[in-house]
């Protein structure tokens, strides 16, 4: 099991908003969130951003808030659970919107914790954020790869990408995804794994 304690201090001004939310939660994580799970793993995930009462809480991403019950109960029905899962961005953004410069800085963290899933197959993304920083990682432009839901892509000849609208409660509210949409989509990444 993998959780590397991350301590990153690069973006400004999120390090001292993050100061001002721990004052406000004092039994809160409020610092950066690094990627956590089986690092032997073939399957990883990789989301937007802690949520504020979610990875930003409990230092482990997905869990505790909407999204996080969601995937979590989702792994947990396709057996699943032993997959790695990380984040794009790795604090809670001031309004839940990172800047570019953010993600920009978070990249080689992304860049770091690929290397060491020696035996990825397959990275499952949820919401374009974190499609095109991993486009990015493996030299894939925007304008050749737009982002499309369930769009499956080789990142190279080993690993191939799973593009997927966010999980979030408004994505939801709004019927852009459901859960047997999303139970379809990890079924697949799962399939492309075990049935090679």
């Amino acid at each position: 099991m993998y959780s590397n304690s991350l301590k990153c201090n690069k973006c400004t001004e999120i390090y001292s908003y993050l100061q001002i939310l721990h004052k406000k939660f004092p039994t809160y994580h409020c610092k950066p969130v690094s990627g956590h799970g089986n690092i032997n793993s073939k399957i990883a995930l990789f989301g937007l951003a802690p949520g504020l009462h979610g990875a930003n809480k409990t230092g482990i991403p997905f869990t505790s808030d909407f999204s996080g019950d969601l995937i979590r109960r989702l792994l947990k029905d396709l057996n699943m659970s032993d997959i790695f899962i990380s984040n794009a961005v790795r604090c809670y953004p001031y309004n839940n919107k990172p800047s570019a410069a953010v993600i920009n800085n978070c990249l080689e963290h992304s860049k770091i914790e690929i290397k060491k899933l020696t035996n990825l197959k397959v990275i499952v993304t949820l919401g374009s954020i974190a499609y095109y920083q991993i486009l990015n990682l493996y030299k894939l432009t925007r304008k050749d790869y737009k982002f499309k839901h369930f769009n499956i892509l080789h990142l190279n000849d080993k690993i191939l990408l799973i593009s997927s609208y966010h999980c979030s409660k408004l994505n939801f509210n709004t019927n852009k995804i459901d859960y047997d949409n999303l139970f379809s989509l990890f079924m697949k990444a799962k399939e492309m794994v075990y049935d090679e």
